[in-house]
């Protein structure tokens, strides 16, 4: 006798299949949250770390500043003890990356003649019907004197008709003090990867160092095109420049063009740059040597969270000298500089 399937036992089981399927949901649901969970957890962690790598390599920075003389090499008495101090990066601890470039090398905005910042601008690819405005504005922006300013300059009611903070009326503070000036705002190539701020500074450091500064500065010079600044920077990997007359040689003009202009020691000054893996800023802070002061032997001037830009995978890594060559050291015997 054929048995007959009551309608009870079906919906007993469509019921079973839908709270089945509604478990393998909450379930999924569950193990997704975990799985976030977890994988944020572990972010957390990997991020502490690159701070704690980021932090130890800036005690690092700071503590071989405080006792390593600086010497035409750089950072230390030798070549192979120096850390050079053009910006090239140096392995730091766990994966991050660290740069020191001597503010020597760069281009002093708050001393800067006229005609060297024009000449700047151009290599930049600023037009040269907007350098002239430019220039006046960042005068006038230094200048102690609101009354007064230049032709092509900026007023403090210029500002105000802007809805911009006004000018300070003092020296930059910083090189990227520049952002809030007039002319210098709508400037998408200046600050396209940090463009400007990268390639000068507004220390107390004078004259330029060529053993450090970029193409872009050294090609400010009287007598130095870009073909030439990108040769004195092939010659400085083979041997260090040592005066004006040595590079009037290598460029084949005359030494004149150079007087008062170079100074082949490095600043008191450092910038220092360092980024880690992962994290998309970089930590950027400029350095003060003070050894004669009672309280440290150095000053941090300015500290930002930059963004970190292109990196060139391709440009060789390095790795910072041994420091046992260096921690006996004493700042004692670093060279007077000018």
């Amino acid at each position: 006798m054929r048995s007959v399937r009551s309608p009870q036992a079906g919906f007993v089981l469509a019921l079973t299949l839908w709270i089945l399927a509604a478990i393998t949901v909450v379930v999924s649901y569950f193990a997704l949250r975990v799985h976030r969970a977890l994988t944020l957890a572990y972010d957390s962690q990997q991020n502490v770390q690159r701070l704690v790598d980021l932090d130890d390599t800036r005690a690092e920075i700071l503590f071989r500043l405080g006792v390593t003389p600086l010497s035409i090499y750089g950072l230390g008495p030798t070549p192979n003890q120096a850390i050079a101090l053009d910006n090239r990066p140096y392995q730091g601890a766990g994966g991050t990356i660290v740069r020191l470039q001597d503010d020597r090398g760069l281009l002093n905005l708050n001393i800067v003649s006229d005609d060297r910042l024009n000449r700047f601008l151009g290599l930049l690819g600023i037009p040269d019907n907007a350098r002239a405005h430019m220039i006046d504005s960042l005068r006038d922006y230094q200048s102690t004197n609101n009354l007064a300013h230049r032709l092509n300059g900026a007023t403090r009611a210029d500002y105000i008709a802007r809805n911009l903070p006004p000018p300070r009326n003092e020296k930059l503070l910083t090189p990227y003090e520049p952002r809030r000036i007039i002319g210098w705002i709508h400037q998408p190539l200046l600050w396209r990867n940090q463009t400007l701020p990268r390639l000068t500074t507004v220390s107390a450091s004078v004259a330029m160092n060529p053993n450090t500064a970029p193409w872009q500065v050294l090609a400010t010079l009287p007598g130095i095109t870009p073909e030439g600044a990108r040769r004195i920077i092939r010659h400085r990997q083979l041997e260090p420049i040592v005066d004006q007359d040595q590079l009037a040689a290598l460029l084949g003009v005359p030494a004149q063009n150079f007087i008062m202009q170079i100074i082949s020691l490095p600043a008191d000054a450092i910038r220092v740059t360092q980024t880690a893996p992962g994290l998309p800023w970089a930590m950027q802070y400029n350095v003060s040597l003070t050894p004669m002061d009672m309280t440290a032997p150095w000053r941090i001037d300015y500290y930002f969270k930059v963004p970190t830009g292109h990196v060139d995978k391709a440009e060789k890594l390095y790795a910072l000298p041994a420091r046992d060559s260096l921690s006996s050291l004493s700042r004692s015997a670093v060279p007077t500089l000018p």
